[in-house]
């Protein structure tokens, strides 16, 4: 532990991870997670919040401070010869030696590399296995030097900070051999207006949801050719797919199957949905689907669990830790689009049976995945990296 770098009644904790921009969307697990997390800290009068966003999303720098909480937002260039995630570490650590934080809680691996290069206590929020991730960007050289120089970032990263915060017993499994330091398992918070949002709207029994990236590893043609055979069964099935658009080609792609195997009227690409709508959506889904290559604790499974829906997802990284199979949802194997199927159509078509799995999943999530709860405990690893005791509200 380190003495504190400044004195206050409050302890300063910086935040370096994805952060939406527009704070009613949220693009991807990472924003969710954070953005969430940052609403639940923020009730503890004596933690000062920096959160830190450097991208090349983001179009100038600008600064936002909200009572105890200060957004940082740092604009990265969409060209460039040096790679943004090796200039965002110089860029996030000269940052960081200007807050001088007491605490720094990374959320990716080179801003924890950032964090340690400044000589600050660093917890790592650990979100994904990225060696695993990178099985389905290969299709360009650019994704595969992208996700080489990041898995190299990540490794150094997970071996040389003082403390590590796991999502998921997944990341345990893969991540406990090479890690030196103290490891924190801590689920993904959700806020209190998913728990909320099934009483806002009515569900449509023949609805199926899917809310997420559209890229490659979450394999969404999978799911295209199971609702291709759900519709034999379920003539009505619609699905409804909320999120945006990581990668042309592979849209482009779902496009022209969605097209030429007949689905035009069936299949609706919704964009990146704002909170309200992202509620709306959830509650009006029968059934929310998640056909993904790979996964760590997906925030599209705790919201539907949030809402009271049941889910039908892949078995792949960290679901089985979060689906209860047979009582919160089903569990399929990836890449097969007829079992998928099937456990939709079974759903679909016995409403008392998705309300039971419904409802045992938010029964579970408010368990878990409370914002006030996980706010808890990272409020607390963050006092221990301090050298303070555990609070005691």
């Amino acid at each position: 532990m380190t003495e504190r770098s400044h004195s206050t009644d409050r302890l300063r904790v910086a935040i370096p991870t994805l952060y939406p921009h527009e704070t009613d969307k949220t693009v991807g697990g990472v924003q969710a997670v954070s953005y969430n997390l940052v609403r639940g800290l923020r009730r503890y009068p004596d933690l000062e919040l920096h959160v830190i966003h450097c991208h090349s999303d983001i179009a100038e720098n600008a600064t936002v401070e909200d009572g105890t909480l200060t957004v940082h937002y740092l604009a990265m260039p969409r060209r460039r010869l040096i790679p943004n995630m090796t200039r965002s570490i110089y860029r996030v650590q000269e940052l960081l030696a200007q807050i001088r934080p007491d605490v720094v809680n990374a959320h990716i691996g080179y801003y924890a590399l950032a964090a340690l290069r400044g000589g600050f206590p660093t917890v790592y929020t650990i979100h994904g296995v990225v060696q695993e991730e990178a099985r389905a960007y290969r299709r360009t050289l650019f994704d595969r030097l992208r996700y080489r120089l990041y898995t190299y970032y990540n490794h150094r990263a997970v071996q040389r900070v003082s403390a590590l915060i796991a999502i998921s017993d997944y990341v345990l499994d893969k991540y406990q051999h090479m890690a030196h330091g103290r490891w924190y398992r801590i689920d993904n918070p959700v806020t209190d207006d998913f728990f909320l949002a099934s009483r806002a709207a009515d569900e449509v029994s023949d609805r199926v949801f899917f809310a997420g990236s559209i890229t490659e590893v979450k394999d969404l043609h999978t799911l295209l050719e199971a609702i291709a055979l759900v519709r034999h069964r379920v003539p009505l099935v619609q699905l409804h797919v909320a999120g945006r658009v990581v990668s042309q080609r592979y849209f482009g792609e779902l496009q022209q199957y969605v097209e030429q195997s007949g689905l035009s009227s069936c299949v609706h690409f919704l964009g990146l949905r704002n909170r309200a709508e992202l509620l709306r959506d959830y509650a009006e889904a029968a059934v929310v689907a998640l056909s993904s290559q790979q996964e760590n604790a997906p925030m599209a499974v705790i919201e539907a669990m949030a809402v009271g829906k049941p889910v039908v997802c892949t078995r792949v990284g960290g679901i089985p830790g979060l689906v209860a199979s047979g009582e919160t949802g089903y569990i399929v194997a990836p890449r097969d689009p007829q079992e998928m199927a099937d456990r939709i159509v079974v759903l679909l078509r016995d409403q008392a049976l998705r309300h039971r799995m419904g409802r045992r999943a938010q029964e579970i999530a408010l368990q878990r995945f409370s914002v006030a709860e996980v706010a808890r405990q990272y409020r607390n690893v963050y006092r221990e990296m301090a050298g303070l005791p555990p609070a005691q509200g």
